[in-house]
């Protein structure tokens, strides 16, 4: 797997006692050993029709990434897990829908990347 990844994880929920499995963008992966693996990912939901946070990017292309149904992309809700926590990859986002991330996340961040 590798950064721009559509994957299934067991992703955290606010409070991190629980988790659900659901699709996220790999953002970056640290291996410090072979049992040591981190990932970042950045949640995907299907609730485009819900509630809008700062970040978020509908992904147009959802049905090339490997989604069932049609997603955005929560830039606003990510998390560093153990690596095992992902099941598989699914897909990956198309280079429109990557523009669209990355120009999300540099107005989300701006604050950091300055």
């Amino acid at each position: 797997m590798k950064a721009g990844d559509v994957v299934l994880v067991r992703f955290p929920f606010t409070e991190v006692a629980t988790t659900k499995k659901r699709p996220a963008l790999l953002l970056a992966e640290a291996t410090r050993a072979r049992r040591y693996r981190l990932a970042t990912v950045a949640m995907i939901t299907s609730q485009v029709e819900g509630i809008r946070l700062p970040g978020d990017v509908v992904l147009s292309a959802w049905e090339r990434a490997g989604l069932l149904h049609p997603s955005l992309l929560r830039l606003a809700k990510i998390a560093t897990v153990d690596a095992s926590l992902i099941e598989r990859s699914i897909g990956r986002l198309t280079a429109e829908d990557v523009r669209a991330t990355r120009t999300a996340f540099q107005k989300h961040f701006a604050a950091w990347l300055a």
